[in-house]
Parts: C-alpha cells; structure tokens; sequence
C-alpha cells in the first residue's frame, strides 16, 4: 500500500512537469519579468537619478558659494592687514579737517587725469585713508644722478645708494665691487628715508555711471592705493656732502659729478602751487629724483601739514592708482543705516533699522569735529586725553556732497594727534557669482545673504607723532 501511495505520488509529479513545459512552448516564452515591470522599474531608477542628481548640484551649489564667501573673507582679511602694516609707518594721518583742507590737492580732483580709475568727470572715488609715511631705500639701489647733462669725472656714471658717501676713493672702489655686494656693508643708505605720500580710496565700479571705465574688474567696488614720495640726494665720495654746493671736488673722484652740477627738482621749479615754508629753489642734485608733483610738506607748524599743496600736477603713468581689493561692497547709502546723526558716544545702530547698520554716528560741530563715538573703544580708536587729542570720522559725511563714491563699505575712525586709525571694510562674496555684475538690484543685501557680506576691521598705530594738525 505504501509503495503504491508513492508510485501515484511520483507520476502525479512527472505529468505536472511536462504540463509546464508544454505550456511554455505553446505561449513562446520563459518565465521572468513582463514590459510593464521593467518599465516601472526604469521609471523608479530614472526618479533616483534625478533626486541623486539634484543633491549633488545641491552640494556643489553650496561648495560654491561657501568657497566664494571664504575667499572674499581672506581677501578682506588681506587687505585690511596690509593697510595696517602700511600704516605702522605712518608719521601723520589726516582726519577729516585735514582731507577737506587738501583735498583740491589729491589726485582724484586732477582735472588732466588721463586716468579712469579716479577720474573726476566720473566721481566716484572718496579718499578715506591719507597720510605721511616714512619710506626707506634700498641701499643697493643703483641709479643715475638725476640730471643727464651732468659732467661727470670718471667713467661711472651711476651711484649705489649705500656707497655715498665714502672717505676716499678706496672705500667708495671696494663698496661699488661687485664682489662686496652685501647691504650690510654699505656704511651709508641702510637707515636713509624719505617721506611718501600715501592715499587709499573707495572706488565706485557702478558701470551706469557716465565715464565710468570698469573695464576688467568685477563693476562693485574697489579700493585703490596711491603713492608719490621724494626723492634721494646723491652724495659726493669724496667730498662727504651732497653735490652742487660750490664746494671744490677732486678730479680723481672716480664717480663724483663735476663741481659745476647744480639741478632744480623737476617739474619746472618756477610752479606756483609751491607755497611758503617751501622754497621755490631746490638745488640739490638726487640719487633718484622726486615723483613728479611731490612737495615737502611742514611738520614743524601746526597747520603745515593741512596747508600742504602738490608741486605740479601728477604724473600717474610713473605713481598710478593701483588696485587692493576687487569686489567691495556696493549697496549705496541709506539714512537707514545710520551713521547721519551725531555722535553720542554710544552708538548709533539703535537708530538705524537696514540690514548694515554703521557702530559711527557723524562729527559734532565742535572746534576739532570731534567724534564720541570714534573715542570709544570698542569700535573707534580709543582716545585718552580729551584735552589735546581728539577722533573724527572719515567720510564726514556719507551723502554724495562728501563722498563722491556714495558707498559705506570702506571708512574710518582717525586720530591725527595720536597717529592712530580704526579702519572698517565690507566685501561682496555674492557678486563673485555672476561677474562681471550688469544686474545690481541682486546685490542689494537680503535677511537670508547677509552671510556673502563679510566685515572686517582693525586698529592700526603709526609710527610717531609730527605736527598737531587737523
């Protein structure tokens, strides 16, 4: 009975398998997934494609904008710390008083300004930063004597700066050998310094503005640095004085100009823009000429450095605006952002309701147009003496009238007396997206892109203290 249960069992099994097999020739194909499967199966995987796809733009998105933000932050922090070090050798800085005293003076009133950096059909640089620095020569420059009709004894015709001047021949010979080039031998030149002039600028890129080239940079905001200085009077080796005062030299001065070699400094030293305490004459003969325009300035009287006025006009093919920072912040001022009531000393950012609100109300009408606000010091310069030092804001004012860029993005808190400065910057990261930036109603400052405008500032101290002008 049991072998015959399994017998049935067994030929049940055999007859169900040829059933199957007849019915797989007999529909034309083996068992597996239909149309319609496969179909919905490339449906799911082209969604997964798509949601993949559109995270990694995602990411990529935000890798972008995260990179352009950190390097408008590095380059922020680059030109901020470059202007303080500029400044550690600065002997005076202009406060407010002082740049409306000169400002007829600066180069970006030049009316034969050939360049388009400042020009003043476009006005829209504002000067923020001027001072007097000390800057010092290389002493192994070599260079012609300034006037190239001079008679000179002996072959060489030029100097090295740390060779003048020597006791004789010999010393002023060996120091000029080629085989004794070291600075640190020169007995003359390594502490030799002149005075420079130096101006930094806001520069408005704005490309609707007429005359306006912005031509290969981002049209934002820039700031610009501008450099004229005086020049190098050459000595005479043997003589041990400077060239041209009449004085007798030895023919056998191997380098030396003849005694006859007296210059006035170029340009033409009959310009009228020379005023008093500077001579009208300078009858020395340089190492290495003045920029063209430079003039001394008085730091002997207390207006002498506000009453300074430039030689002739500039030259600013040899000393031309050169560019610090590309992509500064362009949104224009707004009464919203405070910064145009006077300031109490406490801050003015309660009264100020935009997105950039300015910590620096305007200068009182005082005698000095003193600053409360810049005399504090977590966010001016920190004055002590009330008596004989005192802050002012530069710009004085951020209306077009006294600033001509009508931006906010670069300004200071200055103290002359103290030759001190607290500088603030504001970048523009979201412009890096889309340059050259033809659109600028996008760049105006949202709640939710207050994060692609990084600030910076600092507190920056000079060198010494010259002069107690405005």
């Amino acid at each position: 009975m049991k072998k015959l249960f399994h017998k049935i069992i067994a030929t049940w099994q055999r007859k169900r398998t040829l059933r199957s097999v007849k019915f797989r020739d007999r529909k034309g194909f083996a068992s597996g997934f239909t149309l319609i499967e496969l179909l919905v199966a490339a449906l799911i995987a082209s969604l997964m494609v798509v949601i993949m796809l559109g995270f990694l733009v995602g990411v990529l998105e935000s890798d972008r904008k995260e990179t352009v933000k950190t390097n408008a932050q590095e380059e922020l922090q680059s030109a901020i710390s470059y202007i303080a070090d500029d400044l550690q050798e600065a002997i005076y800085i202009y406060g407010a008083e002082g740049l409306a005293a000169i400002n007829s003076e600066l180069p970006h009133t030049q009316l034969s300004n050939p360049s388009s950096e400042c020009n003043p059909t476009s006005n829209t640089c504002t000067p923020i930063l001027v001072f007097w620095k000390r800057f010092t020569f290389n002493p192994d420059s070599r260079s012609a004597y300034s006037s190239a009709t001079a008679t000179y004894v002996g072959a060489d015709t030029t100097e090295i700066i740390g060779c003048m001047p020597y006791g004789n021949a010999a010393q002023l010979d060996a120091c000029r050998a080629s085989s004794n080039p070291a600075a640190n031998t020169r007995a003359y030149g390594r502490d030799t310094y002149t005075y420079a002039l130096v101006a930094y600028y806001l520069k408005n890129d704005d490309p609707t503005i007429a005359g306006n080239n912005t031509t290969g940079w981002s049209q934002t905001a820039r700031i610009l640095r501008w450099e004229i200085r005086d020049g190098y009077v050459a000595y005479c080796g043997l003589q041990g004085g400077t060239i041209g005062n009449g004085t007798t030299i030895p023919t056998s001065s191997a380098g030396c100009p003849a005694p006859t070699q007296v210059t006035t400094r170029l340009p033409n030293n009959t310009s009228a823009l020379i005023v008093t305490p500077i001579a009208l004459v300078d009858t020395n003969s340089y190492f290495i000429s003045p920029s063209v325009g430079f003039n001394r300035p008085d730091f002997t009287a207390s207006v002498g450095v506000t009453a300074w006025r430039k030689f002739a006009d500039f030259d600013f093919g040899a000393n031309p605006f050169v560019t610090l920072v590309d992509f500064m912040d362009d949104t224009e001022y707004a009464t919203t952002q405070g910064g145009n009531a006077v300031a109490t000393g406490t801050g003015t950012t309660a009264t100020a309701t935009s997105t950039f609100r300015l910590p620096i109300g305007r200068n009182d009408a005082s005698a000095n147009a003193r600053n409360l606000d810049c005399d504090d010091p977590s966010v001016g310069v920190g004055t002590t003496d009330s008596v004989n030092n005192f802050t002012q804001r530069v710009p004085a004012d951020f209306n077009p009238a006294g600033n001509p860029s009508r931006l906010t993005s670069f300004y200071a808190c200055i103290s002359p007396n103290t030759v001190t400065a607290r500088l603030f910057l504001r970048g523009n990261a979201i412009a890096r997206l889309t340059t050259p930036a033809t659109d600028r109603l996008r760049r105006v400052p949202q709640a939710g892109s207050i994060t692609f405008f990084p600030t910076a500032d600092v507190r920056a101290f000079g060198r010494s203290r010259i002069g107690l002008g405005k």
